[in-house]
């Protein structure tokens, strides 16, 4: 009995610890709010604080942008309502984009489908419209992060940078290089971009990647997935004008073409 009772001493510390140090790890990981709701605002707030994460509230787009640019700790992502009282949401976004890679959670009163796919083109990461559940918020968030977390994972994924004739793709570091020179893609085009040239030559429905990388049931438009590859391809363009990467495999979906 001796051992099992001593084996039950050590084994809760060390779980307490190491949970202890999970939450610690968690807790110093941004999400930006910006929301002119100052009612809304504080929902998330509560809600995103119960996840873990540490909010960061900016009610209009100066704030957004001081946050964003004066800032010095780490933003694992963003929820950005595109109706904002002193500009545009859709700009910010665009400039979020160009800078940074981590996801943005676009918030909106607006309820078609176009203005969902017009979000989705210009680079947002998901999509809800309000009013929205929390609980819903809540998975959003937790999908959209654990993706983006485990890609920067040093334990899972420090020896599967991607190199091919003149492109490396690096998960760690999310980044993208071209004959040394860096390509600029946003959250959704780098997961896009891995996901396929993880498996090279392997041709992927467009609903295998939608569900893969929106983590959403298909919603058979894929308006926005068309538009995401094409900027793809044209960044690639920029410093491999010779070289199709992303192929399109007619009325199946796509491939990354290794025989490049």
């Amino acid at each position: 009995m001796y051992p099992v009772k001593r084996i039950h001493i050590i084994a809760v510390p060390l779980f307490y610890t190491l949970y202890k140090k999970l939450r610690k790890e968690r807790i110093m990981n941004n999400i930006l709010i910006i929301d002119d709701d100052i009612d809304l605002c504080n929902l998330m707030k509560h809600c995103v604080s119960n996840e873990g994460f540490s909010p960061l509230i900016a009610n209009n787009t100066q704030e957004a942008y001081s946050i964003l640019n004066n800032s010095s700790d780490k933003i694992y992502l963003v929820i950005l309502d595109i109706m904002l009282p002193d500009g545009s949401g859709l700009e910010l976004l665009s400039y979020i984009h160009n800078n940074w890679n981590f996801p943005v959670i676009m918030v909106t009163a607006k309820d078609s489908l176009e203005d969902k796919v017009i979000g989705l083109r210009l680079g947002a990461d998901d999509y809800l419209t309000k009013p929205f559940n929390l609980k819903e918020l809540e998975a959003r968030i937790n999908a959209l992060t654990r993706r983006y977390k485990s890609s920067i994972s040093h334990s899972d994924i420090a020896d599967s940078t991607l190199q091919f004739s003149s492109i490396s793709i690096n998960p760690l570091t999310r980044t993208v290089t071209c004959n040394n020179d860096s390509i600029n893609l946003t959250g959704r085009e780098f997961d896009i971009l891995y996901y396929l040239a993880s498996n090279p030559n392997v041709v992927y429905t467009k609903k295998q990647i939608y569900e893969a990388i929106w983590n959403d049931e298909y919603i058979y438009d894929d308006g926005s997935l068309m538009a995401i590859i094409c900027k793809i391809r044209k960044k690639l363009k920029q410093c491999s004008p010779d070289i199709t990467y992303i192929e399109t495999i007619h009325g199946i979906g796509y491939r990354f073409n290794r025989e490049v």
